[in-house]
């Protein structure tokens, strides 16, 4: 199972998406609170950190304590999602989608190299600008 936490102090926007990439991943979603990032990772065999660094979104992927892949995005975009709900996530970046195919459930897709798509909870479909 995969793991979805936060920095110990997220916006809500950040805790909120960490929540809907947990669903959409079919993880288990765990705020922080006071434990160190250690605590977290060291307790699951993967765990993805979801940060804000300045003007830098940040989703970092931790394999049995080892960090394997990091993923920066400009921004990102919500929007209210039609149709049917897809798990996991889809990228058209060939580089992003190599780095975490061996350890979450991602697809290529079509919609462009600098974007990673997913559906979270409540019909939220979230677009994130990947940074070059």
């Amino acid at each position: 199972m995969i793991l979805v936490t936060t920095s110990r102090k997220p916006l809500p926007e950040i805790r909120t998406l960490a929540k809907d990439l947990a669903f959409s991943l079919g993880g288990k979603y765990i705020p922080r609170g006071k434990s160190g990032l250690y605590d977290a990772i060291r307790a699951e065999d993967a765990v993805i950190l979801v940060s804000c660094r300045g003007r830098i979104f940040l989703l970092e992927l931790f394999i049995h304590g080892t960090p394997e892949a990091e993923i920066p995005f400009a921004s990102y975009t919500t929007g209210k999602r039609d149709g049917v709900l897809l798990k996991g996530l889809r990228t058209g970046n060939q580089t992003v989608y190599e780095s975490l195919k061996r350890y979450v459930d991602v697809l290529p897709s079509d919609e462009g190299a600098s974007t990673l798509c997913f559906d979270g909870a409540q019909r939220r479909r979230y677009v994130l600008a990947l940074r070059e």
